[in-house]
């Protein structure tokens, strides 16, 4: 692409040479956004990625009210637990309940600014027993499968973040790039319709 080249020229290679280098990223930012917008996309998605399975539903488990007469136990000891099997973490997220039958839900924040690298796990409220809950984000990280690690990676997938600065800043001329095809795209249109009149004329 020559940047000294007519504008004409210049026009056509933006949209055809950027255009589809970009292409390729916008693919990728649209399919990861229709995840979220589409609940049989998100579905069909996880089941090509899986091998076959099915995307369980997000469901949280719920604390044993047969404990309830015990009361409350010390979230003091919980984080204390946490930190020794986690002492690198970056950050704890405590989600405390407000029900009888909830759970205490923490995120463990394994690297800072990063969303896909979390453990969430559960715990009874009255006991502080580890509860297994269900979908994809429910967990350790580690101990995810192969499709609920890349369905946990979707969001730092769709804003570039998972390549860090860099790949935030791909995402941002891609969209730019993006965002310009239907102009340029027009004055493509626009020149040829102009040229054929011209052409016309003339014979």
């Amino acid at each position: 692409m020559k940047i000294k080249a007519p504008f004409a020229r210049l026009n056509y290679d933006l949209h055809n040479v950027l255009g589809g280098y970009a292409a390729i990223v916008l693919f990728v930012l649209s399919a990861t956004g229709l995840v979220w917008s589409f609940n049989w996309f998100s579905k069909a998605t996880y089941y090509i990625t899986s091998g076959g399975k099915e995307l369980k539903p997000y469901v949280l488990p719920q604390s044993d009210t047969l404990h309830i007469e015990a009361g409350k136990a010390s979230l003091n000891v919980l984080f204390k637990k946490l930190k020794e099997e986690s002492p690198n973490a970056a950050t704890f997220y405590f989600a405390l309940p407000q029900k009888k039958e909830e759970v205490i839900r923490v995120s463990v924040v394994h690297e800072r600014g990063s969303y896909y690298k979390t453990d969430n796990l559960f715990f009874d409220q009255y006991t502080l027993a580890p509860l297994q809950g269900s979908g994809a984000y429910a967990g350790k990280y580690t101990e995810a499968s192969p499709a609920d690690k890349l369905r946990r990676m979707n969001l730092e997938i769709h804003d570039g973040r998972i390549l860090g600065i860099f790949g935030e800043i791909i995402v941002f001329v891609c969209a730019l790039i993006g965002a310009s095809l239907p102009v340029t795209g027009f004055i493509i249109w626009f020149k040829k319709k102009q040229n054929h009149s011209l052409h016309l004329r003339k014979s």
